[in-house]
């Protein structure tokens, strides 16, 4: 490994670390009383073509929360390597795209692009700047990887992915069963 590596990976680890404290793994993000889902998305979710997508396929599975744009090429070249890692696995596995673009039909062309059967928040809802808050997002690519319930189990779905591959759902599963 080039030192020039190391050091990526030393301040990725120190940003992680320093985001990480703001938001632990572990957290949740709601209350005791009321669902995740529906106190998260209260607007509902919508499917590429703007219809409603049902909460009931996200419920019990692993939730990718998907910050892009259709403008990022790192978004672009991400959602080539998830689009298909979704697919395999989305018996267990659900994203739910926060969408960074400028207005809601560039995100749902974007999602018709790159073939993405996913739910989205509607570009409309306070539940997509909400999301970017909570989570302090700045830039994109990101993917923080959730329980259904909410509780955070990684902010680091999008490296994972690319390092990991397959094997990064049994380790989500592994840190969901810690529960």
């Amino acid at each position: 490994m080039t030192i020039k590596k190391s050091f990526v990976y030393l301040a990725m680890a120190i940003f992680l670390l320093a985001v990480s404290s703001s938001l632990p793994a572990g957290s949740s993000l709601m209350a005791a009383e009321g669902s995740f889902l529906d106190e998260s998305f209260p607007d509902g979710l919508v499917n590429a073509d703007q219809q409603e997508f049902p909460m009931a396929e996200i419920e019990g599975k692993i939730i990718g929360l998907y910050f892009s744009a259709s403008w990022c090429r790192g978004c672009a070249a991400f959602s080539r390597i998830l689009v298909p890692f979704h697919e395999k696995h989305k018996d267990a596995f659900e994203v739910i795209l926060v969408g960074f673009d400028n207005n809601s039909a560039d995100m749902h062309a974007y999602m018709k692009d790159y073939g993405m059967s996913w739910a989205a928040i509607p570009y409309e809802s306070s539940a997509r700047l909400a999301m970017k808050e909570k989570f302090n997002v700045t830039e994109i690519p990101q993917m923080f990887i959730l329980t259904s319930s909410g509780r955070v189990l990684t902010l680091d779905g999008y490296k994972q992915v690319q390092v990991m591959g397959d094997e990064a759902l049994a380790h989500w599963q592994k840190l969901a069963a810690a529960e």
